[in-house]
């Protein structure tokens, strides 16, 4: 039952992916992750204030601001994203993390002379043909630029991804991972608007709707994700994860007159089957590594237990 917390995780994924391309007619990229989060700023922070043991005291600030600087890149380039692309396509660009997570772990194999698991380079080669296909490279159009640009969203959530285990590791609950991720958005968002922008647009009935869309969905998805990895099946709830991207597909097709042609509907096929076959290598070359230090580990205290 836990693992279908994702299909509505990624409902509101694709709905606040939504409202963000109808928010980015009123509203600049920047001042578009303010709203979407100071809402959680405030949400996070009074739970935090009115429930007995939270706090939102950290010992790993360090830790958080990469994190969060991260992520605000992520979601600052995918907003932008956003209004320039047919939803679909942003949001399957969004989610090319785990082949950039992948590619990562190849990377940093080959950097320590590690032997190199190819499954996931064969996951990477496969998920970046799905890729072109979506994009249909052409120098002269204007979205393939756009997409370019997107699909940098899912670089820089890969990374965010590695720092928030990082701080997983460290016992840091994940309501204090969310606050601190939505405390520097709504400051990167407001100072850049500021800077690159001007003042923020006034908020009127005719514009409001989005803004609350985007904020509500955003909560709603990100505590609906918690719940799924949290006591979902591991298999199942990776799977459901890219439900999303057909959501936003379905939403882009009967509102906003965004038909998938062949060419488009093979490569987000193709991403979706690369991105999970990722997710599953990555896991499972974590799981063996960790499998590893266990053992490393028991066989030294053994060692230091019998010089005893």
């Amino acid at each position: 039952m836990g693992s279908l917390w994702m299909l509505a995780a990624s409902f509101f994924f694709a709905l606040m992916a939504a409202f963000t391309k109808i928010g980015a007619d009123a509203f600049g990229t920047f001042e578009l992750v303010f709203y979407r989060q100071i809402f959680a700023v405030f949400v996070l922070g009074a739970i935090a204030f009115a429930t007995p043991g939270q706090t939102l005291k950290t010992r790993y600030p360090w830790g958080h601001f990469k994190r969060s600087i991260l992520g605000t890149m992520a979601l600052l380039v995918w907003f932008w994203a956003l209004g320039r692309l047919p939803l679909g396509t942003a949001m399957t660009l969004d989610y090319t993390s785990p082949l950039f997570m992948a590619a990562i772990v190849i990377v940093l194999a080959l950097r320590h002379r590690e032997p190199i698991e190819w499954k996931l380079v064969g996951c990477v080669l496969l998920g970046f043909v799905g890729i072109s296909l979506v994009l249909h490279p052409d120098v002269r159009s204007s979205d393939f630029t756009a997409g370019l640009i997107g699909l940098s969203a899912g670089f820089f959530a890969a990374l965010a991804q590695f720092q928030i285990r990082q701080i997983v590791a460290l016992k840091e609950p994940t309501y204090r991972i969310v606050f601190y991720f939505s405390l520097i958005g709504t400051i990167a968002g407001f100072g850049g608007h500021l800077a690159f922008e001007g003042p923020l647009t006034p908020i009127t009935t005719d514009n409001i709707v989005p803004l609350l869309g985007v904020a509500i969905c955003g909560m709603l998805a990100q505590l609906s994700l918690t719940r799924a990895w949290g006591g979902g099946n591991l298999l199942l709830t990776s799977s459901l994860q890219y439900s999303a991207i057909v959501f936003a597909a379905v939403i882009g097709l009967l509102f906003f007159d965004e038909p998938i042609d062949f060419l488009s509907g093979t490569g987000i096929a193709v991403i979706i089957i690369a991105g999970f076959a990722a997710s599953l290598e990555t896991k499972r070359k974590q799981r063996k590594d960790a499998d590893i230090a266990r053992k490393l580990q028991a066989y030294v205290n053994q060692s230091t237990d019998t010089d005893k």
